[in-house]
């Protein structure tokens, strides 16, 4: 059976970047089989202010007896006076498969761009395991770490820059009512050669079922980077709300 989840859009504030993209969202155990999701959001003005902002993001995964696979794409795009502010595109692709008692590998690949950070590609795959304490819809935490490769290319230098980090997360999961449930995730990223060299990513999510098929998203995301690259400010933020759907 294919679960597609549309998310429109209610209100926006973004810098820098754009949408951080939440690698670790939960969708749900549910049964077997294909499941998916799409969110979308525009706005426009004109006259005095002339401004476009164009986010647009969405995931498909595959659940079987014992693994899960999920690809989830996410990219922003922003125009004040026709001049280009914003713009970035970011894939995911994650595979976990359950050993037990909470056990779980962690493999995964990314690549992102996001010329406002000096970014032409960042592309990064590494390999893990992860720890999950509890496993109910009213209480989960999660812990991870997984080491991986990051290879970088940066506008207006040559080359690449390639080196090993340090990836770990947590992931919280808490139902607060019957219809509302907030949710928490956490990266840090250092380097393996210099660990104050790190990149932190979080995520906080409210979410309260409106009716069986629709539910509203409130949260907020930020993105710091402790040695960004020159003329590059260290840290992204974001607020989103929006309605999703179900069916």
């Amino acid at each position: 059976m294919l679960r597609i989840v549309i998310c429109f859009a209610l209100l926006t504030s973004v810098a820098h970047a754009g949408a951080i993209l939440n690698t670790l969202q939960s969708s749900g155990d549910g049964d077997p089989g294909w499941s998916g999701g799409l969110d979308g959001m525009f706005s426009g003005s004109g006259g005095n202010t002339e401004k476009i902002l164009v986010e647009a993001g969405g995931s498909v995964q595959f659940r079987g007896t014992a693994s899960r696979l999920r690809l989830q794409i996410s990219g922003g795009y922003e125009e004040s006076r026709r001049e280009v502010t914003a713009r970035n595109v970011v894939a995911h692709l994650r595979h976990n498969r359950d050993l037990g008692a909470g056990w779980a590998t962690v493999t995964f690949g990314q690549v992102q761009s996001n010329p406002f950070q000096r970014l032409s590609s960042r592309v990064l795959a590494g390999m893990g395991v992860r720890r999950r304490f509890g496993n109910d819809a009213d209480h989960r935490l999660t812990l991870g770490v997984t080491p991986m490769l990051e290879s970088e290319r940066l506008e207006h230098e040559d080359g690449h820059l390639a080196r090993g980090r340090l990836s770990t997360f947590l992931t919280l999961s808490q139902r607060l009512t019957a219809a509302t449930t907030v949710s928490a995730m956490g990266f840090w990223q250092p380097l393996f050669s210099d660990l104050a060299d790190a990149r932190a990513v979080g995520n906080l999510t409210v979410i309260t079922d409106l009716t069986g098929n629709v539910s509203l998203k409130i949260g907020a995301a930020v993105e710091h980077d402790s040695r960004p690259a020159d003329g590059v400010e260290k840290t992204d933020w974001n607020s989103y709300a929006g309605v999703g759907v179900t069916f």
